[in-house]
């Protein structure tokens, strides 16, 4: 009993030692749930400590993945590589033939850059018995042809030789013949192959020679052969156009001055040149000079008078061809080769004069200018009128010739004083000369005198179109200026087009407000701004500030304007039209334009008493201009033209000029025309039955008994098209006939019978499904456990990437402050050094 007692005792003491471990309430979280129910039990989830979780995690990562993450480029494995040593089907002596085999192979490889001494290497006649092993066949030289007779393959080595043993398991093929017998065949074989390799390489020799023979024949073609000059760039080009430019405006002005070439300052070189002799007309003579004249053996100076004469008919027939050429070619260079070829003659004739210099004919110059001035001008005027009258013919011809050089106008007033007056031609010979004087490389503030210029052709494009006939031909030469001015300052020239833009546009909306949101078509010179802008700008882009602004503004005229005139059709056709090319690479739909044309179509269909068509504004079913395209009248025989710009958009025409059933013939063919290629082009889109579906219909009421053949084929080409391509007529939307199921209420069950426990077991399922959704929950569940660890995984390796950077970071930091403190430590003992030594001295 006394045991017992002294048991329990110990019992109780050793309780009362222990002391519990506290639990600090801020680290224990609950998970509160929304309703107290009663009877439920208490789930060991509901209460948890996230921190120490947390810490025993961390502890956990740190013995098992930071491990791993630092040993990641350690090794420890030995990987056994020997051959055959894991295979179970080969066995001890095949594991070992195959090591034996791989063995020989390895040692046959030779390394030349091998340094070692303790193996020894062996020879025969100085050459390696390792490379003799190889039995190769290398290509010999002639004079080692004698030596070298009795070589052998390195096939017959392998097969009779120490590598005999290497090809035991095909040891039935091989020849049982003599030794001798296949050695002397082998040797002949040698003998064959060296003997074709000699006769192709004679061969090879005899081709080299002939073509070193042919080569000798085309050689001297290539010794005339010069490097040609580098590509000259933008730059240079430019100012060579402005220098040659300026340089025949020079001559114009001397020739329209009077100031001949016999006029200016004698040169020597000119000296030489202007004294050609012709041996068949003329008789040779000694050169002599008087008061600085040359005397011919009559002693007089008629070949001079000739010789001018002779300048002034050769400088009128090269004015006339520089106002042939318009400035395309330098003329003034005519002169010059002349002079050359004279001087030629006159070095090659007579050797009189060779001896002058340049001093004593600058002398004579002088003399001449002096003594015989005015004495030589009144024997011109008086003694010789056919020369003063050619002259003066000449001096008449400069004037009237166009000037090289221009100004560009500050305003519009300017340009059109410049333009004045001269032909088509020389109006664009003129915008040319005037943008090759102001390049932009040249100096500058010449891009903002050609961005100018480009505003005030814009405006002048538009005016030649507003004139009584319009100037087609003009404007369409003009473009290429345009075209070149907008793409040297694409930006500047955007933004002169895009207020033209909104300058109309603004006009358009006026006209709107007055008429109670009805517009009209515009002139002439809008609907070919708006070309111009399809030919300057892409018309591809997603958006562009020029283009985009512009299909816009279109695209109101189209919805906005109502069709009561012909002309009114011919510009929503052209409207129409630069639509369809806008949008042609990017394929987006414009249902402005598709309107118009159904709305052409309805114009000339026939309308049936109470009956209306359902057309959509700017169209009405009803008024007097619904019948507007209809033909009444057979036109089998009739040709349908196309229409012309000069034909049906003039804005003065007659208000009757364009009615007339030729005209509506090749307004219903155009829109035709167009609406095929609207199809063509949006044929892929799902809404396209919905889309066309009222041409179609529109279209069955044409009087197309009335058209010429080929019209009809192409209505009944569109009609085809548009039945081709219905992607499926789609069901429009209708009542649901079963009442659809109320949304599911988030509301309490009711029990009426209270003590009856209801089974949460889903009736009318088996085991194995049960089974299924229980290990289906469970996947689920152990997944987003493992992607949570793995999320933690990856954070934990983080953050220690990121304390080991930190800890890099640091002790580069330390490094460089100890670097920089024993730089500063040095650099003050040798101050102090230096103070020392100044204080020593």
């Amino acid at each position: 009993m006394g045991k017992k007692k002294k048991q329990v005792a110990d019992k109780v003491r050793n309780k009362k030692k222990e002391t519990d471990k506290k639990i600090n309430p801020f680290e224990v979280k609950i998970n509160r749930q929304k309703q107290d129910v009663l009877g439920r039990k208490i789930s060991k989830h509901d209460k948890g400590m996230p921190g120490l979780s947390r810490s025993k995690a961390i502890k956990k990562r740190k013995q098992t993945l930071l491990q791993e993450y630092n040993h990641r480029f350690k090794s420890n494995k030995f990987v056994d590589k020997r051959f055959g040593e894991n295979d179970a089907t080969l066995s001890v002596e095949d594991k070992m033939m195959k090591r034996f085999v791989i063995e020989r192979m390895r040692k046959d490889k030779h390394n030349k850059f091998s340094l070692s001494e303790g193996e020894s290497e062996l020879t025969h006649y100085g050459q390696s018995l390792s490379e003799i092993e190889k039995f190769d066949d290398p290509v010999i030289s002639d004079d080692e042809d004698d030596e070298e007779e009795g070589r052998i393959n390195a096939k017959l080595v392998a097969q009779e030789h120490f590598g005999g043993l290497l090809e035991m398991s095909n040891f039935e093929s091989i020849d049982k013949r003599p030794w001798k017998e296949r050695m002397e065949e082998l040797i002949s074989k040698s003998k064959k192959e060296r003997h074709a390799r000699q006769m192709e390489k004679e061969k090879s020799q005899e081709m080299t020679e002939k073509i070193d023979e042919e080569f000798k024949d085309v050689r001297f073609l290539l010794a005339a052969g010069m490097a040609t000059d580098r590509l000259k760039t933008d730059e240079e080009i430019a100012k060579e156009e402005k220098e040659k430019l300026e340089k025949l405006e020079q001559d114009r002005i001397r020739r329209m001055n009077g100031l001949m070439e016999d006029n200016l300052p004698a040169k020597r070189m000119v000296l030489h040149g202007c004294f050609a002799l012709d041996n068949s007309d003329k008789e040779r003579f000694h050169v002599s000079y008087k008061d600085g004249k040359l005397l011919t053996p009559g002693g007089s100076d008629e070949d001079d008078e000739d010789m001018d004469e002779d300048n002034v008919s050769d400088t009128k027939e090269d004015s006339e061809e520089e106002d042939k050429d318009s400035g395309e070619s330098d003329d003034g260079e005519d002169d010059e080769d002349e002079g050359g070829s004279n001087d030629e003659s006159s070095e090659s004739d007579s050797d009189s004069y060779a001896d002058l210099d340049s001093d004593e004919a600058e002398e004579d110059d002088d003399k001449v200018e002096k003594s015989e001035g005015s004495k030589s001008k009144k024997k011109v005027e008086v003694a010789d009128p056919v020369k003063a009258q050619k002259k003066q013919e000449l001096m008449e011809a400069a004037k009237k010739e166009l000037p090289y050089t221009f100004k560009v106008p500050d305003n519009y007033e300017e340009l059109l004083d410049i333009l004045h007056g001269h032909s088509d031609e020389n109006q664009l010979i003129i915008i040319e000369r005037m943008r090759k004087c102001h390049h932009p490389s040249l100096a500058e503030g010449n891009k903002e005198k050609l961005e100018n210029l480009f505003s005030l052709l814009l405006q002048y494009y538009g005016d030649l179109a507003l004139q009584e006939q319009p100037q087609f031909v003009r404007m369409e030469k003009l473009l290429r200026h345009l075209y070149e001015l907008c793409q040297m300052s694409p930006v500047s020239s955007g933004q002169s087009i895009l207020d033209q833009i909104k300058e109309r546009q603004e006009e358009f909306n006026l006209i709107c407000d007055k008429r109670n949101g009805k517009g009209l078509y515009p002139a002439l010179d809008t609907l070919l701004l708006f070309k111009l802008v399809s030919i300057l700008f892409p018309t591809s882009d997603f958006h562009h500030h020029v283009v985009t602004p512009t299909f816009i503004f279109i695209a109101q005229m189209l919805s906005q304007c109502p069709v009561s005139h012909e002309r009114d059709v011919a510009a929503g056709l052209f409207l129409s039209t630069l639509c369809l090319e806008f949008v042609s690479m990017s394929k987006r739909y414009v249902p402005e334009a598709i309107n118009f044309l159904h709305g052409v179509l309805f114009l000339a269909s026939t309308k049936e008493e109470g009956k209306y068509e359902a057309v959509i504004p700017p169209f009405k079913p009803v008024g007097k201009h619904i019948g507007l395209l209809e033909i009444t009248e057979s036109l089998k025989t009739s040709t349908v033209k196309p229409l012309k710009l000069s034909e049906v958009l003039v804005t003065d025409m007659e208000k009757d000029a364009l009615s007339n059933n030729e005209f509506r013939l090749s307004a219903i063919s155009a829109c035709v025309k167009l609406l095929i290629e609207f199809c063509k082009l949006y044929a892929e889109l799902p809404s396209f039955w919905e889309i066309f579906s009222p041409v179609k219909s529109v279209c069955d009421k044409l009087p197309v008994k009335f058209y010429p053949d080929n019209l009809q084929s192409d209505i009944k080409e569109l009609e085809k098209f548009i039945s081709d391509h219905q992607h499926g007529i789609k069901k429009s939307l209708v009542i649901q006939k079963k009442k659809p199921k109320s949304l599911k209420m988030f509301e309490p069950e009711i029990e009426d019978e209270i003590g009856i426990k209801k089974s949460k077991k889903k009736r009318g399922t088996t085991r194995d499904f049960n089974e299924k959704q229980r290990m289906l929950h469970k996947y689920k569940k152990e997944f987003k456990g493992a992607m949570r660890e793995i999320r933690k995984d990856t954070q934990f390796l983080a953050r220690q990437q990121l304390h080991e950077q930190i800890e890099k970071d640091e002790d580069r930091k330390r490094k460089v402050k100890d670097l920089y403190q024993m730089l500063a430590t040095q650099e003050g003992d040798y101050k102090a050094m230096k103070r020392a030594k100044k204080t020593g001295m």
